[in-house]
């Protein structure tokens, strides 16, 4: 396949501006333009139409717009199905669950369900809200009615701990006799005897 569109007759000067202006037209860019990941985002809004995109809006951030045209064909081989309706949901960012009416009890009216939707960590408003219904409706049975409920969760970190404090307090008084008692005693016996003797000597005459 020829990257340029100019006939075979051609002049230089023809294919040198060709070459500086126009745009790369090989098999791996035009791919590309019809891959919902790979698309530039300026073109994302025509690749939705192509590709009958249900619901646009132009204030969805790019990913939730890549997701919404990467999910519009199965969602369109789906349609009026429950699987549908979560693919839709699913494109939003949300998570869905559906409850027919022949799933409750009792019964409830034929051809309604209940549509649960998970808004968690994301916030909501009008828009959101009404962005959401329009999911929805493009992508259920027409003849079926719903109800919405919006369900947001928190999860929280729980720590537990738990604290002893042993204490003991000694109390120390002043030594105090508590037993008296007498010990044996040995006893010993003595006798001392001092003998004097005074001897006086007179000068001889």
């Amino acid at each position: 396949m020829a990257n340029s569109l100019l006939p075979q007759n051609q002049t230089a000067l023809e294919a040198a501006i060709a070459n500086a202006t126009q745009p790369d037209l090989s098999p791996d860019v035009i791919a590309k333009l019809w891959d919902a990941e790979n698309c530039p985002a300026e073109l994302l809004p025509w690749l939705a139409w192509a590709l009958s995109v249900d619901d646009w809006d132009e204030t969805w951030d790019e990913a939730t717009q890549r997701r919404v045209i990467a999910a519009s064909i199965d969602i369109h081989r789906k349609k009026g199905t429950v699987g549908a309706v979560l693919k839709a949901l699913t494109s939003l960012g949300h998570e869905g669950r559906l409850v027919e009416w022949w799933q409750t009890e009792p019964q409830g009216t034929p051809h309604t369900f209940h549509a649960e939707v998970d808004i968690s960590n994301r916030g909501i408003d009008a828009a959101a809200i009404a962005a959401i219904r329009r999911q929805i409706d493009a992508a259920k049975p027409v003849r079926s009615h719903y109800d919405l409920e919006l369900i947001a969760r928190s999860n929280l970190n729980v720590h537990a701990a738990i604290s002893c404090l042993y204490g003991q307090i000694i109390e120390i008084q002043p030594y105090q006799i508590t037993e008296l008692t007498s010990p044996d005693l040995a006893v010993h016996s003595a006798i001392s005897v001092h003998v004097t003797q005074s001897i006086t000597i007179y000068p001889l005459e």
